[in-house]
């Protein structure tokens, strides 16, 4: 029991700790990609740097739905204490809002100026 708690815990924690690994992550390709010029670098259609930050993008979204797809399964398995109930709701309102805000933060990086 106590450590189906711990586990619900920590999946509350997990869709921002997600979330801000996405804001690390893509501030630091940005600050890396315009100091070596990656922006003006072709990559297909879009710049290297805008590839590189899509892809940084893309790859926290599949862990977020991970997370989301795993929060889901904990809430319809949770048990007939209260607190497990209750503590796997609120991790799948969570991830669910990890996602949300990880789609709006960061959309901008599909079509805004990156370097300046």
């Amino acid at each position: 029991m106590i450590a189906a708690r711990s586990l619900s815990l920590l999946l509350l924690l997990a869709g921002f700790v997600i979330w801000s690994s996405a804001f690390i992550a893509l501030y630091a390709g940005l600050s890396v990609g315009c100091a070596f010029g990656w922006d003006q670098a072709g990559f297909g259609p879009v710049s290297l740097l805008r590839a590189l930050l899509v892809g940084i993008w893309l790859l926290h979204l599949l862990m977020l739905g991970a997370l989301w797809l795993a929060c889901r399964r904990r809430a319809r398995q949770s048990g007939e204490a209260e607190p497990d109930r209750f503590l796997a709701a609120a991790a799948l309102t969570a991830s669910i809002a990890a996602v949300v805000v990880t789609l709006v933060n960061y959309a901008p990086i599909l079509n805004l100026t990156i370097c300046l």
